[in-house]
């Protein structure tokens, strides 16, 4: 109690001090950064005033290289694809997706096993603690606590007063990628060689797409491009799901008579 009350304070805090599991700010709940007030300084509540820019789904600079590598017979060609400095929405985490921190909120939709093993476990702080009234200590606020304080999962709750789920840094990482985009070897055999079964070239080779990705990015796909749900096709750097780049093995035989 005494984290939430040295805190800014919450949308929903109590005017009358009397905290409530249900309706108001909870132990367990997410804390969020007092960054302005209407004054345009910090005014010690979190509201719409603390709103902010928080990234650009537009990367700073978008790259390829594209180039083939010969020896004798052999040849190599690597296709590198990539962007930088963009941010992505990981719409998917909120809905309890991908990287397993999503929102607690709902019992009516699957959860993600990591959300679920990783959400703020609240217990008593004084287990023994009686009371005359017949309520429980998790009605108590200051007789609850968080077992496992290093969680970044807030406490479930059907209600979430506090609104854990409202668009903040949470859910945007990191775009910036590298990508092995196409990767293929080959072997050209020499004509001495095939000209004897009356062929004029005769070349084999070995082709991956989406080879790897290098990213900081938890989702299953850093590039996004535009939302999928938006019409319009103005909504850039949402990822609600986008259907990842399969790897593609590949293998052939190019042969001129």
């Amino acid at each position: 109690m005494e984290d939430i009350e040295n805190s800014p304070k919450a949308e929903k805090y109590p005017a009358n001090g009397v905290f409530n599991r249900s309706n108001t700010v909870w132990v367990g709940d997410l804390k969020f950064k007092d960054i302005s007030g209407p004054d345009g300084v910090p005014d010690g509540k979190i509201d719409a005033n603390d709103r902010t820019n928080i990234g650009s789904p537009l990367p700073k600079f978008t790259f390829g290289w594209n180039n083939t590598f010969r020896y004798k017979g052999f040849d190599l060609n690597i296709f590198l694809n990539g962007s930088y400095g963009n941010k992505v929405m990981n719409y998917t985490l909120l809905t309890g997706g991908s990287g397993g921190i999503g929102t607690m909120k709902s019992m009516w939709v699957n959860q993600n096993k990591t959300a679920i093993q990783n959400r703020a476990q609240l217990v008593p702080i004084d287990p023994d603690k009686v009371y005359a009234d017949g309520s429980n200590w998790y009605d108590d606020i200051t007789n609850v606590k968080v077992a496992n304080s290093g969680t970044k999962t807030p406490r479930p709750t059907l209600s979430d007063p506090n609104d854990n789920d409202r668009i903040s840094t949470r859910w945007v990482e990191d775009g910036s990628y590298l990508r092995i985009k196409n990767l293929s070897l080959g072997y050209t055999f020499p004509k001495k060689w095939v000209s004897k079964a009356r062929i004029e070239n005769l070349r084999i080779y070995a082709n991956i797409q989406n080879l790897y990705t290098f990213t900081k990015y938890t989702g299953y796909d850093p590039e996004i491009g535009a939302s999928t749900q938006d019409s319009s096709g103005l909504t850039y750097g949402v990822d609600n799901g986008r259907y990842p780049s399969p790897t593609t093995y590949s293998f052939g035989l190019n042969i001129t008579f």
